[in-house]
């Protein structure tokens, strides 16, 4: 398509050419005077209404295709740029406070668990220390028991005797007699009970060794596992915050590739707006193309003088650019200046 717009203007120039070279190889005509009407100008009027339609048409074709092509391109790069500030944002959103925040709130939840699990350790182990100290309490009944049991043997000597020297004496210690005969009893009672405290005192001793024996077990199990648990639950944290600080580098790099694909997609935006530019220039040509079939009608028909100038002047009045002026005087294609582009 960009093509047949540039041979369409070539050729509109090569006629303006033409007849300005005819004009010179002319002496007897001056410039911008009117020519009598012949058939080659006649041809000229029906050349120029044939084919100035259709490089109209051609260079609005082609507008109209680049513009409809570069707006989409537009919209496109504008949405991926959108597209790449939604992901930017959340990514950092997440790095800065998500997956920080989720890491710190886990770590603490964990802490908890293992703190409970090392206080129900603790106090099975201070429960453990009272046993032991009813175990030593126990043992003290125990021996308090056996001195009972050899008190109450003395007392039952001690009767035996008494009762003796009383019989020995006759009658006048039968009272004593009888008095020793109730110690004697209340010795026998005393060391039987004596003999009963310690039987219960040894079962009630089994029974705490036996718990006794039962609860180490469980502490020094527990004991175990509340450790492993220690070093399985850092183990967790150590990974989780590696995974974290790959992420974390994975994601600073997709954030530095996003920046930089969006720097160069709005670079790529900037000069996206050439199109609006090349779209004014290629609507003044058109307009002053279209004005080239009067004015060759004009001359073929006497009325204007067939000059150039008229339309050259038309054409550059209607110039918005200073690249416009420029080519206009040098007759050469000249550079956009950057600084008349419009950033957006």
């Amino acid at each position: 398509m960009a093509n047949v717009v540039i041979a369409a203007v070539a050729l509109a120039v090569g006629v303006g050419v033409g007849y300005a070279l005819r004009s010179r190889q002319d002496p007897a005509r001056p410039t911008g005077a009117l020519l009598p009407p012949d058939g080659q100008a006649q041809d000229l009027t029906r050349f120029a209404g044939a084919m100035t339609p259709v490089w109209s048409a051609q260079i609005d074709s082609s507008r109209t295709q680049m513009e409809t092509a570069v707006g989409q391109l537009t919209e496109t790069f504008a949405g991926i740029v959108e597209n790449l500030d939604t992901v930017l944002t959340s990514s950092s959103g997440v790095l800065d406070d998500g997956q920080g925040g989720v890491f710190a709130r886990s770590r603490e939840r964990l802490g908890e668990v293992v703190g409970t699990l090392d206080s129900a350790l603790t106090g099975k182990r201070e429960a453990l220390a009272e046993l032991h100290d009813l175990l030593s309490l126990n043992e003290e009944l125990r021996q308090m028991s056996g001195e009972v049991t050899r008190i109450a043997s003395q007392t039952n000597l001690l009767a035996l005797n008494a009762a003796i020297e009383a019989q020995r004496i006759g009658e006048a210690g039968a009272a004593f007699g009888v008095v020793a005969s109730e110690v004697r009893q209340l010795a026998d009672r005393s060391q039987n009970t004596s003999v009963r405290m310690v039987e219960k005192v040894d079962k009630v001793a089994q029974a705490i060794s036996g718990v006794l024996v039962t609860q180490e077990a469980s502490a020094e199990h527990e004991g175990t596992a509340v450790a492993h648990a220690h070093g399985e639950v850092q183990a967790v944290l150590d990974d989780l915050m590696g995974m974290l600080s790959k992420m974390r580098e994975s994601s600073q790099g997709l954030e530095q590739a996003a920046v930089g694909i969006r720097g160069e997609i709005s670079e790529s935006l900037v000069n996206l707006q050439f199109q609006d530019r090349v779209n004014q220039m290629l609507e003044h040509l058109r307009d002053n193309i279209g004005r080239f079939p009067d004015v060759a009608q004009a001359a073929a028909t006497g009325t204007a003088p067939l000059d150039a100038q008229v339309l050259l002047d038309e054409l550059a009045a209607r110039y918005t650019m200073a690249e416009e002026h420029q080519a206009h005087q040098s007759g050469s294609a000249t550079k956009v200046n950057e600084s008349e582009i419009t950033f957006f």
